[in-house]
This record gives C-alpha cells, sequence and structure tokens, in this order.
C-alpha cells in the first residue's frame, strides 16, 4: 500500500486534501448549479478546517469564480466541454441520468508535482475521467481514497447514462488505502463487492440511513447512520468520503473515523445541494450530544 501511517498527535493539524474529478453542472429547474464529487469533497474539506486543493477539467462555460469554491486551490485543465448531468425521474420516482457534455480525461501528468505529497489524495471520478495512471503519482505517505461511481458508468449517443462494470479495478486497487462506495454503486453488479474487497485494505461501503459497513483483512464492522429528517442526499457519499478520510488519517481508527463521517454527512442531508455542509463547530456540538 502507498500509506505509511505516522505517529498520532494529540492535536490534530489541518491536512491537505487533494481531490482529483470533475466539477460539473447538474440541470437544476433554476438552471446549472454546481456538482461533483471533487466540489463537495473540497469544500467538506475546506468546512472543516484543512487545506482543500482539486485537478479538474472544465470548459470555457464553468463559472471559476463561484463564491462556492472560495478557498479551494484549483487547477483547471483547458476542456472543449464542462461535464453537465440531467437527472430526469419518471412517475414512480425512478431516476434516469443523462449526461449533456463531457470534460476531458486526467492523467498522471495534470498533477501538480508539489502536489503529489499531498496529506490524502481522493480519487472521485463522475464521467470515468480520472485514469488508472493517476493513482501512482503521490508519496508514500499520502493517503489515498476513492470513490468508483464515475469508473461505473457508460452512456451511449443521445447521453443516457448505464451502468458498467468497473474495467480498470485490478490497476487501481491495490494501490488505493481506502475504498468508500455506496450500495447504489453495487445494484447492478453486487457481486462486484467481494472482488474489490480483495483488491485492496480497506472498503467501506454506505448505505444511507442504514449506516454502513467497513471491511478490513477479513472483519466486518457495522456503523450506524445519525437520525435526521432528509431534504436532499445529494453528494453526502462524497461528504462522507472526506470526512473520513480525513478523521482516518488524523485519528488511525476506523471506528472513530466512521462516527465522524456519519456525523458530518448527516448534515449534509439537511439541505439542498452544498447548503449545509457543515464547518467543524457544529460538527463537534453534535458529537458532544
Amino acid at each position: 500500500m502507498n500509506y505509511n501511517a505516522k505517529m498520532s498527535i494529540s492535536s490534530p493539524m489541518p491536512t491537505t486534501f487533494l481531490s482529483v474529478g470533475h466539477f460539473c453542472y447538474d440541470v437544476a429547474p433554476t438552471g446549472y448549479i454546481l456538482g461533483g464529487s471533487a466540489s463537495y469533497s473540497t469544500l467538506t474539506a475546506r468546512n472543516l478546517g484543512h487545506h482543500a486543493r482539486a485537478v479538474t477539467a472544465v470548459g470555457t462555460d464553468f463559472d471559476r469564480e463561484n463564491s462556492l469554491l472560495e478557498g479551494i486551490k484549483t487547477v483547471y485543465h483547458e476542456s472543449p466541454e464542462t461535464t453537465i448531468f440531467d437527472n430526469q425521474y419518471d412517475a414512480k420516482g425512478r431516476r434516469q441520468q443523462f449526461i449533456l457534455g463531457s470534460a476531458r480525461q486526467l492523467k498522471g501528468n495534470d498533477i501538480p508535482v508539489e502536489w503529489r505529497t499531498s496529506d490524502i489524495a481522493y480519487l472521485c471520478p463522475i464521467a470515468d475521467e480520472v485514469s488508472a495512471e493517476v493513482v501512482h503519482c503521490f508519496s508514500d505517505e499520502t493517503l489515498i481514497g476513492a470513490t468508483p461511481q464515475g469508473w461505473l458508468r457508460q452512456w451511449d449517443a443521445s447521453g443516457r447514462v448505464e451502468p458498467k462494470r468497473w474495467e480498470t479495478a485490478k490497476d487501481i486497487l491495490p494501490h488505493v488505502d481506502i475504498l468508500i462506495l455506496s450500495d447504489e454503486d453495487l445494484r447492478s453488479y453486487p457481486d462486484e463487492l467481494e472482488r474489490y474487497i480483495g483488491l485492496t485494505s480497506i472498503v467501506v461501503l454506505t448505505q444511507g440511513a442504514q449506516g454502513a459497513t467497513l471491511f478490513q483483512n477479513g472483519t466486518q464492522l457495522e456503523s450506524a447512520a445519525y437520525s435526521v429528517t432528509e431534504v436532499d442526499p445529494t453528494g453526502a457519499g462524497d461528504v462522507f468520503a472526506a470526512a473520513f478520510l480525513i478523521n482516518y488519517y488524523q485519528s488511525r481508527s476506523i471506528k472513530e473515523a466512521l462516527n465522524f463521517a456519519h456525523c458530518v454527512a448527516s448534515f449534509a442531508v439537511e439541505g439542498v445541494g452544498t447548503s449545509c455542509i457543515p464547518r467543524l463547530a457544529q460538527v463537534i456540538s453534535r458529537l458532544q450530544t
């Protein structure tokens, strides 16, 4: 594995948290809104008091001065298009996703040399945009986490998104320290979970309000989600992932990291989009109640 754990410290210092993936637009009734795992995760890291960085690719139509992204150091690679998703729902509430634009792939040489020693690197594709070679960019001291949803998507000429198997899992997962995925990611290919568990040391399966299950060294650890009124679950998985990676990097405790991540994610679902990603003081208060 890449990550060589250092000694735990009593007063954790802010980490450098790097996300690699597309900032995107999601189609909403009012127009385009900011989306993408890279945005949700870096906003989480920033709000929790850490040094947030992102490597992404966007088109000229993307608002790089968006005030929501203030404080996040971002390397924007130029692309003919910005990644845009349109989620459509039928009368029974079933979602069909369409991709209206797709920015270019992100490769190893897109990662700035000085960022390759980040404390945490989070590979978070949404449209199969993170090349397998990126996982080899980082130092031995970097904790590498990943969420696979973008590696599990394909789309046809009309933009209709359909699930696919993760062909590059065997090339990526042996070099990843922590894989975090949702039960929705496994809906089409539930048999893939065992393969993922066999390829990397820690796998966290999130199950929404039902909590999460962590797999490590042949054992399973169940953890409960916080009971809150859910308004919008969009991005909650990325908020959870960022919080888990940060706390695990600092505490080296999977139990503490799970509880912390559930707490942070519980705020995120209480509002629409990125609006309720919490500050650290809010999280500490809820942890103590």
